[in-house]
C-alpha cells in the first residue's frame, strides 16, 4: 500500500489521470501492476526481473527516485512514466511563452522534443523560446513545433541598457522584420560585443516586436512606454533577500496601470529539476540565482502560485489573471513570423556592363565560361562532353548556376588581385565545371573522382520556378525578381528587408 500511495501521489503531481482497481492501475488505456518496494528491478547484465502475478499489459516501478514503465518479458527499456494521456487539469494551457532550454547554454536543462511532448499532454497549441542572448535554436523550435501541430514563436531574452543599471527583457518577433530585429540584438550582443542593448535600438524596431519587461531584474522605475507588457511571475527565489526584492518590485508594478502578461520562465521541464540545473552551475562555475519552480507548468499550477502570492483570502488575482491569459492570447494571435524553409536564398549573380552586352542571361555566361574553361586548359570537348551533361543537367535542376557564377566572380578577383587561393576542398573536387571555372585547381577525370559525392539530382532536388515579378526603377531600368527573393529598402523612412511580393508602391529599393 506504501508504494501504491506514492504512486499515486507521484501522477497527481503529474497531472496525469489514472483509475485504480485494487492493485491494478490503468492509464491511457493500459494496465499496469506496482513493483514491490524491495524488489530487485534488473540484474548486473541489465535485465528486467520483475513479474507480475495480475493480468496486465506492464509493470511500475521505481528507480533513483522517478517512476518507470517496463512491458512484462521485455527487455529493460527506462521508460519515465511522464505525459501519459490527456493532462488532468482545470484551467485551459493554450499556451507558454518562457522556455529556456538546453541551448542557453549552462543554464536551461530541458530539450525541445522534450517540451513538445509536455505541451501535447497539456493540450498546448503554442509555444514560445526566449532563450538569453542567443538564437541559436530557432530553426530547430520551429521544426519541431511545426511536425507537432504547434506554432512556435521565436523570442529571446536580451540585456537593455536602463538608466542605473542593465536588466532583463524579453523580445518575440511579430514578423519577418521583427526576426531581423532579433537577429540586429544578436549581433549587438555577440558578435559587437556589447554589455547590453539600448532603448534607441528597441524604439527602432518597435513595431515589429513584442517588448516585454521582466520585474525579476528590472525595477519600476525604469518601467516606460517603450514596453507593451510586463512579466506576471509567480517565481521564487530561494535566497530571502532576493525574494523580497522581487516582490517589492512586482507590487510596484501590480499598483500600476502597467498591463501583465503570463509568462514564466522554465529552465527545466519539472520542478524536481531544478537541482539538476544547479548541479551544471556547479560543473560550470557559473551561478545564476537559486529558485524552484521555473519549470514548464500548466495554468492550473501558475494559478494556484497566484494565490499563493496574494493570500487565499485576497480574490483580486483572479481579475488580474484572465487579464495576464489575454494579453498572452493577443501576443500568441500577432506573432506569426516563421523562418521560410522552402525557398532557397542563394544570391543572384548581377552581370557587369560587359557581360550584359555580350549575353542575355546569366545560364549563356554560364556556358560561356565553360568553353572558355576547355580551351584555356587546352582540353577537347569530346572528351568531356558525357560528364559536362550531366554535370549541368544537376546544376540547372537544383538552380545553382548563379551560385557557381558568384564563386567564379570571387576566386577571379582573388586571383588578379594576387591573392593565394586554394585548389580545392573536399568533394568540390569532384566538379569538372568547377575546374572549368578555376574554382578548383583539380581536373577531376585525372584522378577518378565522382561528382556524385559532391552534387546530385538525389540531394538538389529538382525546383520549379518560382512566380516573377517585374520592378521599374525610376530611371527606367526593369529589374526583374522571383518569388521569395529579400530586398533592402526604405519604408516609412525606415530602412529594413522585405520579401519582393511585400514590396509597396512608395517603397525605394536600397540593395538586392
Amino acid at each position: 500500500m506504501k508504494q501504491l500511495e506514492k504512486l499515486t501521489k507521484y501522477l497527481d503531481d503529474k497531472l496525469i489521470q489514472y483509475i485504480t482497481e485494487g492493485e491494478i492501475i490503468q492509464i491511457n488505456g493500459t494496465s499496469y501492476s506496482i513493483a514491490k518496494d524491495s524488489e530487485t528491478i534488473f540484474d548486473e547484465d541489465m535485465n528486467f526481473l520483475p513479474e507480475s502475478k495480475l493480468d496486465v499489459d506492464a509493470i511500475i516501478y521505481e528507480f533513483a527516485g522517478r517512476w518507470y514503465t517496463n512491458e512484462q518479458d521485455e527487455a529493460l527499456a527506462l521508460t519515465e512514466l511522464v505525459y501519459e494521456g490527456g493532462a488532468k487539469q482545470k484551467l485551459p494551457t493554450k499556451s507558454f511563452l518562457g522556455i529556456r532550454s538546453g541551448f542557453e547554454l549552462g543554464n536551461g536543462v530541458g530539450n525541445y522534443s522534450t517540451y513538445i511532448k509536455k505541451a501535447k499532454f497539456l493540450g498546448t497549441t503554442a509555444l514560445g523560446m526566449c532563450e538569453k542572448n542567443t538564437l541559436a535554436g530557432a530553426l530547430n523550435f520551429q521544426k519541431e513545433c511545426i511536425s507537432n501541430g504547434i506554432k512556435s514563436i521565436i523570442g529571446m531574452t536580451i540585456p537593455i541598457q536602463g538608466n542605473d543599471s542593465i536588466y532583463d527583457a524579453k523580445v518575440y518577433a511579430k514578423n519577418f522584420q521583427g526576426w531581423l530585429a532579433l537577429l540586429k540584438f544578436n549581433t549587438i550582443i555577440n558578435i559587437d560585443g556589447q554589455s547590453a542593448i539600448g532603448l534607441d535600438v528597441i524604439a527602432y524596431y518597435k513595431k515589429d516586436i513584442y517588448f516585454i519587461a521582466d520585474p525579476k531584474s528590472m525595477a519600476y522605475s525604469e518601467y516606460g512606454e517603450l514596453f507593451d507588457f510586463y512579466q506576471l511571475d509567480t517565481v521564487n527565489f530561494l535566497e530571502e533577500d532576493r525574494d523580497v526584492e522581487f516582490l517589492n518590485n512586482i507590487e510596484l508594478f501590480l499598483n500600476s496601470d502597467s498591463k501583465p502578461i503570463s509568462i514564466t520562465d522554465s529552465f527545466y521541464l519539472e520542478q524536481e529539476d531544478f537541482q539538476t540545473r544547479e548541479f551544471v552551475w556547479t560543473f560550470l562555475k557559473k551561478f545564476d540565482d537559486r529558485t524552484d519552480n521555473q519549470y514548464f507548468k500548466n495554468k492550473d499550477q501558475y494559478a494556484k502560485e497566484l494565490i499563493q502570492m496574494f493570500g487565499t483570502e485576497d480574490t483580486s488575482w483572479i481579475a488580474l489573471y484572465k487579464e495576464a491569459i489575454k494579453n498572452e492570447d493577443e501576443l500568441v494571435e500577432n506573432c506569426n513570423f516563421k523562418y521560410d524553409t522552402d525557398t532557397r536564398h542563394l544570391p543572384k549573380y548581377i552581370m557587369n556592363e560587359e557581360e550584359n552586352k555580350e549575353f542575355d542571361t546569366n545560364e549563356k555566361l554560364f556556358l560561356h565560361l565553360i568553353k572558355l574553361g576547355l580551351k584555356n586548359k587546352g582540353l577537347k570537348i569530346e572528351d568531356y562532353i558525357d560528364r559536362l551533361k550531366e554535370e549541368i543537367k544537376v546544376l540547372k535542376d537544383g538552380d545553382v548556376i548563379d551560385y557557381f557564377l558568384s564563386q567564379y566572380d570571387v576566386m577571379k578577383f582573388g586571383q588578379e588581385k594576387g591573392m593565394l587561393t586554394g585548389i580545392g576542398r573536399g568533394s568540390a573536387g569532384g566538379s569538372l565545371i568547377a575546374y572549368l571555372l578555376d574554382i578548383t585547381r583539380i581536373n577531376p577525370l585525372d584522378f577518378d573522382l565522382l561528382f556524385e559525392r559532391f552534387l546530385n539530382s538525389g540531394r538538389m532536388g529538382s525546383f520549379e520556378d518560382r512566380p516573377e515579378y517585374k520592378v521599374e526603377t525610376d530611371d527606367g531600368r526593369e529589374i526583374h525578381f522571383q518569388e521569395g527573393d529579400l530586398i533592402r529598402i526604405i519604408r516609412d523612412e525606415r530602412e529594413t528587408v522585405v520579401f519582393i511580393e511585400d514590396l509597396k508602391e512608395n517603397d525605394e529599393i536600397v540593395r538586392y
